[in-house]
């Protein structure tokens, strides 16, 4: 089964696993009622921490290679900012995804296709 990986911040690579709601939890997400607000935002803190769990060292020796390939080249005067990176690692290897970065804060996306080596 493929894997989705994310990164928000340099070196903390997370998988993303799929969180299943009740109805019930679906229901109190559309909610625009005030009185549901609390249960709304504390099942929303509950979904983020079902949602993401540290990824694996074998997982991150994959993808963080591929990051590295393809992040800007930077001179040494330009300013980095990661935005975040979303990786999917296919069950035949590939590995496919999107940088979201600012470079000297111009906003790049950079789309990367890698096949697996032979």
């Amino acid at each position: 089964m493929a894997k989705n990986l994310s990164l928000k911040k340099e070196g903390s690579w997370v998988e993303l696993q799929k969180v299943e709601l009740t109805e019930e939890q679906k229901t109190l997400l559309k909610s625009t009622d005030e009185k549901d607000k609390e249960a709304r935002k504390d099942l929303m803190t509950t979904i983020k921490e079902q949602r993401e769990k540290k990824a694996t060292k074998a997982d991150i020796d994959k993808v963080q290679p591929v990051y590295d390939k393809y992040k800007p080249e930077l001179k040494e005067t330009d300013k980095y900012q990661l935005i975040g990176c979303n990786a999917t690692i296919a069950d035949n290897g590939s590995i496919r995804g999107i940088i979201n970065c600012r470079v000297n804060g111009d906003h790049k996306q950079i789309r990367f296709n890698e096949k697996p080596k032979k």
